[in-house]
């Protein structure tokens, strides 16, 4: 019983968020040097963890910025329409200029999911309220819910 309930928290989600700043990269051998030498120098790193069965991606993206907002939106289907209205959703709203990385994938018919990770500080500042980008992603057809969550820091 306890796999089936980890199993659908899973199916709700793509993926896992995780910043770093520059020295924790650098003192992580995970990393390999040639990786720490060709990644561009940035203070923060948005690592992106996508668990799939029996493997995980890690993706890393430098950052100026530590505070970075995940916008999780769960769709009913995938649709040519339906991508473009949320892309429309975020130019409208300004978005579009802070995004570090956008998925979508489908788990079943029923279980299809959009998430952006970008940079919170817009949200933040209160020029654009959460609930304001909630109600406008709720009015794309076929979007079922949308979540926007702080991504945790290390550093």
């Amino acid at each position: 019983m306890i796999m089936e309930t980890n199993n659908s928290v899973q199916k709700n989600r793509i993926s896992i968020g995780l910043i770093i700043n520059n020295d924790e990269l650098n003192a992580n051998p995970i990393f390999p040097s040639e990786i720490k030498e060709e990644i561009q120098e940035s203070p923060f790193y948005l690592l992106i963890f996508i668990s799939r069965e029996d493997v995980v991606k890690i993706s890393c993206f430098p950052t100026q910025n530590k505070n970075i907002k995940k916008i999780l939106i769960k769709l009913k289907e995938f649709s040519p329409d339906l991508v473009k209205g949320i892309s429309n959703v975020l130019n409208e709203l300004n978005l579009s200029k802070d995004i570090l990385h956008t998925t979508g994938l489908c788990y079943e018919m029923e279980k299809c999911f959009y998430e952006t990770y970008l940079n919170g500080d817009i949200i933040d500042s209160g020029n654009l309220s959460i609930e304001n980008i909630k109600e406008k992603f709720m009015a794309v057809a076929k979007v079922i819910n949308v979540n926007i969550e702080n991504i945790a820091s290390l550093a």
